[in-house]
């Protein structure tokens, strides 16, 4: 039985059809596989991070993900990058909230140096701060300082409030590119021929001076022509520099929190947690580090300390300008001045001595710049009521950094929040210390 020629072209067109789907198909399948490739790896930077579904901002988040998790990158579009979660989550980033390996690999090293620090002093938060990974506020924030908690210090630096636009690691592995069939066709054709190499650039003329330098009416030799132009660079330093936008520049803070987290914080989010009766005496200017120099029984007050501070201004290119040790007065129930020394070029750290059972007296060091450019670190002994100048010897910042004891500063005894008084008790306190009464 014969088919009919239009049945079997009909069947023939299906076939074909049916083929080239399937070529289709696979195709497509190969361009995912392709796309789903690892191109790279990366750690999330920021505390948390939503992976979108797509690249539109309104689109769903598939994952969500915390500072430090490994991820896979399979695509990038410009400055978004398509990743690959651990659980295979995939979505899209932006590259700026990312870390590229080396990147995490040097915050960890930094994290280990700064957990080394000594510190300087407790302070708390005035409200929920974030803690940034590097001092600037284009920088990720991997954690965040609730309202009132507590942070030890361990540095201070002076920062650019607007930096640089920040650019988004280098993510993907590098490979090495492919040579083209141009490229191939030019090295055979080179080889074939075996062309001589290139000669070496010819000398330089021995008159090489004269002929560079700028041509000068009546001046003959190379010695008036240099002579003119050394007067014409000196007249153009001369000239005053044309007014520049001033930069603005931020004080961040070095701290460490209860759960190891360390990370740069703005200064001014800070409040240093000494007692309000020694805070008072700050001058306007910003308390950088405080010590406790030992405890006094008072019949009226209770408990006193004996306090080591360093003071300075706001953005001051060194940690402090100022230091002074306050004594507690029974007698008076005040806080008196011990020991005071301004206009100084001090750098962290400040070492305190551990406290040593039946001992009367601290020792204390800190490291100041002299007038000759020299560091030198002095050594001071407090014996409850004066300070004496005990050593001075040649440092650099740095030295005589040994970790305190747990227990020299207890920031969760300190206050958490400043308590504003108002001017009639400030005056009403004042007289009472004027007359030394209660």
């Amino acid at each position: 039985m014969s088919r009919s020629p239009l049945v079997v072209s009909a069947s023939s067109r299906s076939l074909t059809v049916t083929i080239a789907s399937i070529f289709l198909l696979l195709l497509a399948c190969t361009g995912c596989t392709q796309s789903r490739e690892i191109l790279g790896q990366a750690y999330v930077a920021p505390a948390s991070l939503n992976v979108r579904s797509q690249l539109a901002l309104k689109s769903g988040a598939v994952a969500t993900l915390k500072h430090g998790d490994l991820v896979g990158v399979i695509d990038m579009q410009r400055r978004m990058v398509k990743i690959r979660t651990a659980a295979g989550f995939e979505g899209w980033v932006d590259s700026i909230s990312l870390l590229s390996v080396d990147q995490m690999e040097q915050l960890r090293r930094e994290r280990k140096a700064y957990a080394l620090l000594p510190t300087e002093g407790a302070a708390t938060a005035y409200e929920t701060t974030n803690i940034h990974i590097a001092p600037s506020r284009g920088s990720p924030a991997f954690a965040q300082v609730p309202e009132g908690g507590a942070v030890s210090i361990l540095g201070r630096k002076v920062a650019p409030k607007v930096s640089r636009p920040v650019r988004g690691p280098s993510l993907v592995f590098e490979r090495p590119q492919a040579v083209s069939r141009k490229q191939r066709k030019e090295q055979a054709k080179r080889l074939s021929l075996r062309l001589p190499p290139k000669p070496a650039p010819p000398k330089a003329p021995a008159n090489w001076q004269d002929l560079s330098a700028e041509r000068i009416d009546g001046a003959e030799t190379t010695r008036d022509r240099q002579a003119h132009l050394q007067k014409k660079a000196d007249a153009t330093l001369e000239k005053p520099a044309e007014d520049k936008k001033p930069v603005v520049r931020e004080d961040w803070t070095l701290v460490r929190t209860k759960a190891n987290d360390v990370g740069w914080v703005l200064t001014r989010n800070l409040l240093m947690s000494i007692p309000d009766e020694v805070a008072q005496y700050a001058e306007g200017k910003h308390i950088t580090s405080f010590f406790q120099l030992g405890a006094v029984q008072d019949d009226v007050k209770g408990t006193k300390h004996n306090w080591l501070w360093t003071t300075g201004p706001m953005l001051l290119p060194y940690d402090f300008d100022s230091w002074r040790v306050f004594l507690w007065n029974r007698r008076r129930h005040r806080y008196e001045t011990s020991y005071r020394q301004r206009d100084v070029e001090g750098y962290f750290p400040v070492h305190v001595d551990p406290v040593d059972a039946g001992a009367s007296t601290r020792t204390f060091r800190l490291v100041m710049k002299d007038e000759d450019g020299k560091f030198r670190q002095r050594t001071y002994v407090f014996d409850g009521t004066r300070v004496r100048l005990t050593a001075t010897e040649d440092g650099t910042p740095g030295d005589g950094a040994k970790p305190l004891s747990a227990g020299d500063i207890e920031s969760g005894k300190l206050q958490t929040k400043l308590k504003a008084s108002g001017w009639l008790k400030r005056k009403w306190s004042a007289i009472k210390q004027r007359f030394g009464g209660n």
